[in-house]
C-alpha cells in the first residue's frame, strides 16, 4: 500500500503560500520575523543547527541585521501529502549567496523536509528541516559567518 495521499488544491495554495512567505522573508533582510511562521512547539534544523522559536527568533533577529548578505531561494518539486492531521512536505531548493564564489553557481542545493499544522485556521511550519544535498560545505561556511564564527577548514 502506498502512503501517498495527495492534499486538496486549497490546503496546496495555502501551504505552497507559507513556503513562499518564509523565503521572501529570508530573502529580503526580514528573518527577524520567521519565527511567526512555526507553530508553539515548531523546530528548525539544518546547518545553522537546532533551533527552537525562541532560538529561530534570536537568529533572526541576528542574521536580518546583516544587510550586506544578500541570498536568493528557488524552488520546485514541492510534494505534499497527509500524515495524520498534519502535512508533510518535501520541497527541492536551490540557494544562491553574493559571498559564495562564484557567485553564479548555487551555493547549495538540497531539500526542505517540512511538517506544516493548522493552527487557528492557519498553515504553519511544525518542522523545517534544512538537507543541503550539494554544496554542504558552503551551507556550513554561511552558518558560520551568520554566527560570527571562523569558517570551517576545508
Amino acid at each position: 500500500m502506498s502512503d501517498y495521499r495527495p492534499v486538496d488544491a486549497a490546503t496546496r495554495v495555502e501551504i505552497e503560500q507559507l513556503i513562499a512567505e518564509m523565503l521572501y522573508r529570508l530573502d529580503h533582510n526580514r528573518a527577524d520575523s520567521t519565527w511567526e511562521l512555526y507553530t508553539e512547539d515548531g523546530v528548525s534544523v539544518g546547518p545553522m543547527g537546532d533551533m527552537d522559536r525562541e532560538a529561530m527568533k534570536a537568529w533572526g533577529a541576528k542574521r536580518a541585521l546583516q544587510t550586506d548578505v544578500v541570498g536568493r531561494h528557488f524552488i520546485g518539486g514541492i510534494r505534499l501529502v497527509w500524515d495524520g492531521e498534519e502535512v508533510e512536505g518535501t520541497v527541492q531548493y536551490l540557494t544562491f549567496r553574493d559571498t559564495n564564489e562564484p557567485q553564479t553557481l548555487p551555493a547549495s542545493v538540497g531539500e526542505f523536509r517540512e511538517r506544516y499544522r493548522r493552527v487557528d485556521g492557519r498553515w504553519l511550519f511544525s518542522r523545517r528541516e534544512i538537507v543541503p544535498v550539494f554544496g554542504g560545505r558552503a551551507a556550513a561556511a554561511h552558518a558560520a559567518r551568520l554566527a560570527g564564527r571562523e569558517e570551517p577548514a576545508q
